[in-house]
């Protein structure tokens, strides 16, 4: 009977951090007592964790397993190996790998790998339509069958309005939830966002119209299906604007989440300077007005989830002209520290800020919200706030596509336990 006793953590709320010390007691992957000790009990491990920080694990929304560019490399050891390096006990995977998820023996194959592995836990998101072509709707309640949690286009666009509506409707008929990028594609591309910064540099520019005209061409298609419309997630907004769209309709009581790239809460589209590939995300990099209206949407609760968009590149799709180069960067094993320096940075309770990885998050995918409390599942990261790492020193893997090459992030993990299991230390911190 496995057993674990970690001391002295201060423990995050969804609201608030406590200023004690408590002694957690987990037995057989379950909480199971909270400054008192069951009767009996003899851990087998004792963490003794004075004066970190402990929070329930994160959960990470949009992480992709594979290499994007050169030769579509399985990274799936590498990428969960980072996930628990930062405190990742979730993570949902999305559809456009190679092959593509739109198959059951594909996300059965995945499932089997990752659980193998015994670390962060996946949860494939399956394809939407056939190949993410937009065209033929993908076999939705077979996928679900076989592991799918809910369906995506990942970055790919459904051009076709009528196709949108019907994969709303088939999607509803099951009860399974959609998540989708809300991006015009006759106005997507753009390696930065439209404005001076872009005419300046002679930048292609994506304009805020290719994410707001996707958003109100869907809420009106949520509005016409009434009661029998699926519960819809949408992915990586990036514009003041978006966050004001979302907020109305969440008062309109449509049943919608959303999610932002972590890196659009800290990143400007100046930030690029003169034609940094690092800086190329999708969506792009915006002006200091979208991000203040980000950050402020993740604290107030509008913006329920902040992700990694973790995204592996082969070092030449990187170093390609910046209008070619292969938007994205990895990020999964960082999530923790970005939302630190958030908090930091908004001056706010770090707590505050892990509530769009950690109970917010964890609502998205229909797990139960943690609470400190016996029989709560204990996957927990432990970690120090007032550390400083420098990338990429720590980075796990191989792969450097990150804007925070020679910066140091805030805090420290120093260990990470999913279901009882010590998965993850950091030297000497046991």
């Amino acid at each position: 009977m496995s057993s674990l006793l970690i001391q002295n953590a201060r423990l995050v709320h969804a609201s608030h951090t406590d200023a004690a010390g408590s002694d957690v007691y987990v037995q057989n992957g379950l909480i199971v007592g909270i400054n008192q000790a069951p009767v009996d009990f003899a851990p087998n491990t004792t963490i003794n964790a004075q004066g970190q920080l402990m929070s329930f694990a994160l959960a990470d929304l949009a992480v992709r397993l594979q290499e994007k560019g050169g030769n579509h490399r399985d990274l799936t050891a590498t990428v969960l190996k980072a996930a628990v390096a930062g405190g990742v006990a979730h993570v949902a995977a999305l559809p456009d790998s190679t092959p593509i998820l739109d198959e059951p023996d594909v996300v059965g194959l995945l499932t089997a790998k990752s659980h193998a592995l015994g670390l962060a836990k996946v949860y494939p998101l399956g394809a939407l339509t056939q190949g993410l072509k937009g065209e033929q709707l993908a076999e939705l309640a077979t996928l679900a069958e076989n592991g799918c949690i809910a369906f995506s286009q990942a970055d790919e666009p459904i051009k076709n309005t009528q196709v949108l509506q019907r994969a709303l409707a088939y999607a509803a008929s099951f009860g399974l939830p959609v998540w989708l990028r809300a991006q015009d594609a006759s106005l997507g591309g753009g390696v930065v966002g439209a404005g001076e910064y872009a005419s300046r540099l002679g930048l292609s520019g994506m304009s805020v119209a290719a994410e707001t005209i996707a958003l109100h061409t869907l809420f009106e298609l949520l509005r016409g299906m009434g009661a029998q419309a699926p519960r819809v997630h949408v992915c990586r907004i990036s514009s003041a604007r978006a966050v004001e769209l979302i907020r109305a309709a969440k008062l309109e009581k449509l049943n919608i989440t959303c999610d932002v790239n972590m890196h659009h809460l800290h990143l400007v589209d100046t930030d690029m300077g003169y034609f940094d590939r690092q800086f190329v995300f999708n969506p792009p990099l915006r002006g200091s007005a979208d991000r203040a209206a980000l950050r402020a949407g993740v604290l107030d609760g509008t913006i329920d989830a902040v992700v990694s968009d973790h995204i592996a590149v082969d070092a030449d799709a990187k170093q390609l002209p910046v209008g070619a180069a292969q938007a994205g960067s990895v990020g999964v094993q960082w999530l923790l520290n970005l939302l630190v320096l958030l908090a930091q940075e908004s001056k706010v309770d770090v707590a505050q800020a892990l509530s769009a990885a950690v109970h917010r998050a964890y609502a998205v995918l229909d797990l139960p919200v943690p609470i400190w409390q016996n029989g709560t599942q204990a996957s927990m990261v432990i970690f120090n706030p007032d550390a400083y790492q420098e990338l990429p020193v720590a980075t796990v893997g191989a792969h450097l596509n990150t804007p925070y090459l020679g910066y140091e992030l805030p805090a420290q993990v120093n260990c990470t336990i999913i279901n009882g299991a010590l998965v993850y230390a950091h030297t000497d911190a046991t």
